[in-house]
C-alpha cells in the first residue's frame, strides 16, 4: 500500500492505522519546556509507533496545536512508503530504492492547494505559536527544523534541490541554521553570495513522507530535482505550487510552509547552536550563522507539526537513521553501478551510525574477506593507503574542532583508510612458484575431488552437504590459474 500523493500526514494510513499498531495518540497534558518528555528516544530504536501530541500546555489558542514525531523509524513503514511488502527486508529496500531514484516524472505545478488555506505575512507572524520542542535539555534553543524538507534554487542552472538542515528558532521570524557550503543548498548560497543576493528558502513541514526521504538522501541529481524523482518512484507527479515571496515551488499538500530568505552579508549572522546529534554527541558550540529570515507562513486548517528527536544516546537510531541509512546504501551501490563496478552484492550503513560506516558486500562471504585481509594485507608494504584531507562532516567529535570550521572547508576535514586486499603484483616472482608472485592455492585436483565425494554415502556421510565458500572451489579456470598452474616445480 502507499501513500497517496496528497494525502495528511495523519491521514495516510500506512503510517497510521490502528490496526497495524503503527500509531499511538497522547491526549494527555505535554509540557513543552526544556522538561519535555523523551517517550521518542526510547520508542526510537524499539521500533515503535508514531506519536501525534495534541494536548500541549500554552498552545490551546495558538494556530498550530499539534506535533507530530516517530513516523519513519522502522523499516515497516518504509517498505509501505516504496511500495513493497512490510516485511521486506532492509535490503529489498535498498534494491527498491536504488532502481526507484534511477526513474523520474516531473511534478505537476498547480495554481493551489490546501498548505495555502492560510496565509500570514509582516507583523502577523509568530513562530512561537508552533509547538516546536526542546529537544533535548541542553539544545541552544527550541529546533523547529529537525524533519522538515527545506527547498532552495540554484541562480545558474534554475534547478531546485530538497534537504534536511537543522534550524533553531531565533526569534518571531528568524531560524538560525547550520549552513554548510558543501551540502548542496550551502552551493545555492555560496552562488548567491557571489551576486551579492540573498538566497530564498521554503521550510515545509508534514509533506507526504516521501518527500522527507528524498530530503534525507544525498542523491546527484544533474538536470532534475527531488520532486522529479519522487514521481518516479510513485508513477504518479506530485503537485507543487507556488510560494507567496519567491519562486520556489513546493508541495501543495503539505501542513506548513515557511518561506524566507537568508542574507549574504556575514554582519546579519546569529548564534546558532549546540544540538544534540545524530552521533550521540552535542552537535558543537553555540556560534554565528545564518538566518532565514521569514516572509510569509502559509499553512492548512488545524495543522499538524512534523518534527524529530535527532540525537539519541550513543548507539541508539534517531528517526532520520532508518531512511538515511537505506537512502544512502542506494546511492552509493547505484554509484557503484554506474561506474562499472562488478560483483557488488549487498551495500549496507548502520542506522547507529548513518552515514559514516559503509560496508560493501561483494561475490565473497565473511570468512574469504577474513582470510584474505589475514594474509594479502601488509601495511609495510602499502596495503594500507591514508587519505587525508578529504570532505567530512562537521559534527564528528573525533576530528579536531578546528578541523571542523564550515567556513574554512565548507563542512569537515576527514582522513580516509583503504584497505588493500588484493595480491601485490610488485613482489618478485619466484621460480620454484612457475614465476608467481604469490605461493600456491592449496586445493584438490578434480579428478580426487570427484572421487572422494563419489564414496560420501559408502562412507555413511550423506547428510554432510558440501558448500564450496571460495571462488577457487567453484571454478576450474581460477583454480588451474592460481594454484595448479604455480605447482612448485621439481
Amino acid at each position: 500500500m502507499r501513500c497517496k500523493s496528497g494525502s495528511r500526514i495523519i491521514e495516510s494510513g500506512w503510517i497510521c492505522s490502528k490496526a497495524t499498531d503503527s500509531f499511538a495518540g497522547s491526549r494527555r497534558r505535554w509540557i513543552g519546556t526544556k522538561r519535555s518528555e523523551r517517550l521518542p528516544e526510547w520508542l526510537c530504536p524499539l521500533g515503535g509507533p508514531a506519536l501525534l501530541f495534541e494536548n500541549i500546555k500554552d498552545y490551546k489558542n495558538t494556530w498550530c496545536k499539534r506535533v507530530m514525531t516517530a513516523g519513519l523509524w522502522n523499516y515497516k513503514r518504509l517498505a509501505l512508503l516504496l511500495g513493497l511488502d512490510r516485511d521486506s527486508s532492509p535490503k529489498q529496500l535498498v534494491e527498491a530504492y536504488r532502481d526507484g531514484i534511477r526513474r523520474r516524472l516531473a511534478p505537476e505545478v498547480v495554481s493551489t492547494g490546501p498548505v495555502k488555506q492560510n496565509i500570514l505575512k509582516g507583523d502577523d507572524i509568530d513562530l512561537y505559536q508552533i509547538p516546536v520542542p526542546y529537544w533535548h535539555s541542553w539544545d541552544g534553543g527550541r529546533y523547529i527544523n529537525t524533519f522538515n524538507s527545506t527547498v532552495t534554487r540554484d541562480p545558474e542552472t534554475g534547478l531546485q534541490n530538497v534537504g534536511m538542515y537543522r534550524g533553531m528558532l531565533n526569534g518571531r521570524n528568524k531560524i538560525g541554521t547550520l549552513l554548510a557550503r558543501a551540502q548542496h543548498w550551502g552551493v545555492h548560497y555560496t552562488k548567491r553570495q557571489y551576486r551579492s543576493e540573498e538566497m530564498p528558502v521554503a521550510c515545509v513541514y508534514g509533506a507526504e513522507p516521501l518527500v522527507e526521504f528524498l530530503a534525507l538522501s544525498p542523491i546527484q541529481h544533474y538536470g532534475y530535482s527531488e520532486f522529479d524523482i519522487l514521481g518516479g518512484i510513485k508513477n504518479q507527479p506530485i503537485e507543487l505550487v507556488k510560494c507567496e515571496t519567491s519562486d520556489l515551488l513546493v508541495p501543495a499538500h503539505a501542513e506548513i510552509v515557511i518561506e524566507g530568505t537568508i542574507s549574504p552579508d556575514p554582519a546579519t549572522y546569529e548564534m546558532e547552536g549546540p544540538f544534540a546529534e545524530h552521533t550521540g554527541y552535542y552537535g558543537g558550540a553555540a556560534s554565528p550563522k545564518p538566518v532565514i529570515n521569514v516572509k510569509c507562513v502559509t499553512f492548512r486548517n488545524d495543522p499538524i507539526f512534523r518534527g524529530s528527536m535527532e540525537g539519541n544516546r550513543p548507539g541508539w537510531p534517531t528517526e532520520n537513521s532508518y531512511p538515511e541509512c537505506i537512502a544512502m546504501s542506494a546511492e552509493i551501490w547505484r554509484h557503484l553501478q554506474d561506474c562499472g563496478i562488478p560483483g557488488v552484492t549487498d551495500v549496507w550503513l548502520m542506522p547507529a551510525s548513518t552515514y559514516l560506516n559503509v560496508f560493501v558486500q561483494i561475490r565473497r562471504d565473511y570468512e574469504q574477506l577474513d582470510w584474505a585481509f589475514a594474509f594479502r594485507v601488509n601495511a609495510g608494504e602499502g596495503d594500507v593507503v591514508i587519505h587525508p584531507g578529504t570532505f567530512g562532516s562537521v559534527l564528528d567529535p573525533s576530528c579536531r574542532l578546528e578541523e571542523r570550521d564550515i567556513y574554512k572547508y565548507g563542512g569537515g576535514k576527514w582522513t580516509r583508510m583503504l584497505f588493500d586486499a588484493t595480491r601485490n603484483w610488485e613482489f618478485e616472482r619466484w621460480k620454484h612458484w612457475n614465476d608467481s608472485v604469490y605461493p600456491p592455492i592449496i586445493v584438490m585436483e578434480k579428478e580426487m575431488e570427484d572421487h572422494v565425494r563419489g564414496r560420501w554415502s559408502e562412507l555413511g556421510l550423506s547428510d554432510l552437504v558440501y558448500k564450496p565458500t571460495m571462488p577457487v572451489d567453484l571454478d576450474e579456470d581460477i583454480k588451474n590459474r592460481y594454484s595448479l598452474a604455480a605447482r612448485p616445480r621439481k
